[in-house]
């Protein structure tokens, strides 16, 4: 039977989560890499609820899957928004071919396809947190072993998981106007967490811990860009 005792194996405690989140040191230091991993796993699921619920509505109103169904919604935002010469007709012709795959036949019923998909959709939540957390953990972790850091790999991943104790409110993403003001609050928030926790298992001071895992974050966010501005050149020349 699931008791108290493995419930601690596995999730710290709202204490202790609290505590994090409000960038208490002590916090950091008494967590396993076992509770991180299902605290992140919880949290993700817990924070992708509601946008299950409205993903599911949304595609039983379409009548389809909800990857058609967000293609539909995507073909009418572009044929009903401004479109900018040269790449009007492009910006068309994508529009008609989204509204055209989402009206295609579906061996199941709509409303169940639309279930089974948002419900795929609440289960990638964690799934993406997970990933995040492993591999951007170890761009941080490399920095932080040319700063000097002689902590674990173990104990590093454990404090930095409570960075998803703050992701709680991108949850609240599909709520009209505030919606996007929670998600960046969300980000702002996870990544003191994160920072705090880095400092609190490296010993680093506060600029040296917020070097390690920033510096990740610009250069992948100087990597996006340039793909961008190739992919934007690319059109240019292709409709040129």
């Amino acid at each position: 039977m699931w008791d108290r005792t493995k419930m601690r194996e596995w999730l710290p405690s709202t204490q202790q989560m609290s505590d994090a989140a409000q960038l208490r040191p002590e916090a950091y230091t008494a967590i396993t890499m076992r509770q991180a991993l299902g605290m992140i796993v919880l949290l993700g699921l817990v924070a992708g609820f509601i946008p299950f619920l409205i993903n599911w509505a949304l595609a039983a109103r379409t009548g389809a899957a909800l990857p058609l169904a967000m293609l539909a919604r995507a073909g009418a935002a572009m044929q009903e928004g401004p479109l900018v010469f040269p790449a009007a007709p492009v910006i068309s012709v994508m529009g008609d071919l989204y509204q055209t795959l989402a009206g295609l036949g579906q061996p199941l019923p709509g409303w169940l396809a639309a279930g089974l998909s948002a419900l795929g959709e609440w289960l990638s939540w964690p799934l993406r947190w997970l990933n995040l957390w492993i591999v951007y953990g170890l761009l941080v972790m490399v920095l932080n072993k040319g700063l000097g850091a002689t902590n674990t790999l173990q104990r590093f991943y454990a404090a930095t998981g409570f960075a998803a104790v703050p992701l709680l409110l991108s949850g609240l993403a599909p709520i009209p106007c505030l919606g996007g003001l929670f998600r960046l609050a969300a980000w702002i928030w996870a990544l003191a967490v994160y920072v705090k926790a880095n400092q609190a298992v490296t010993g680093f001071s506060l600029g040296s811990s917020a070097l390690a895992v920033f510096l990740p974050l610009g250069a992948i966010l100087l990597f996006f860009l340039m793909l961008t501005g190739l992919w934007a050149m690319g059109l240019i020349f292709a409709l040129g």
